[in-house]
């Protein structure tokens, strides 16, 4: 007997089915559920580098200004979070995009977790609320996308830049052979 599922569940579940699979169970697209998982990876590396380096970086900078810290707690483990994760790109080989997919899913995440706490605050402190809010969860995950996506994106871009170049090369060494029909 299957125990019932309640609303929220129902709702995800068919959020889901409508967003990555069709009717007979099968995925719409395997990059766009590929893409989606990596971005859960990625996020959980990016949870286990501020988990690992905020404690060293506090005693680090613990005598400079509070705002040297913040920047410091925000970037350097983002940076060292995108060195793991961009280094996957590489195992990726042929599916290199997906790196760049999955920090768009996360960007998308970053909004839907930015309005759903506009949604849970309590509207009598809301700045105080949303300002831990965005200092918890808001910034480190802003900082993750653009200092892990911008270089996802360049590195993209390169990448096409020389299969571009690849073909080109290809195309005009296939003109150059001698036909023996002339």
């Amino acid at each position: 007997m299957a125990a019932k599922q309640s609303k929220f569940q129902q709702k995800l579940d068919g959020f889901l089915r409508v967003l990555f699979f069709e009717e007979n169970g099968k995925p719409k697209s395997a990059d766009l559920l590929y893409s989606f998982l990596l971005a859960i990876l990625f996020i959980l590396i990016y949870l286990a580098s501020y988990m690992l380096l905020l404690g060293p970086i506090e005693k680090l900078f613990s005598g400079l200004s509070v705002t040297v810290r913040n920047i410091a707690e925000y970037t350097l483990p983002a940076a060292a979070g995108s060195a793991l994760c961009l280094l996957i790109r590489y195992f990726l080989k042929e599916r290199g995009k997906l790196a760049l997919a999955a920090y768009l899913w996360m960007a998308v995440l970053l909004i839907a977790v930015m309005l759903f706490a506009l949604v849970l605050i309590d509207w009598s402190d809301a700045k105080t609320e949303y300002g831990l809010f965005m200092a918890l969860i808001g910034f480190p995950l802003l900082s993750s996308v653009v200092i892990g996506g911008i270089p996802a994106l360049l590195l993209h871009r390169k990448k096409m830049k020389e299969k571009a170049a690849e073909e080109k090369a290809q195309s005009e060494k296939a003109k150059e052979r001698p036909s023996w029909y002339r």
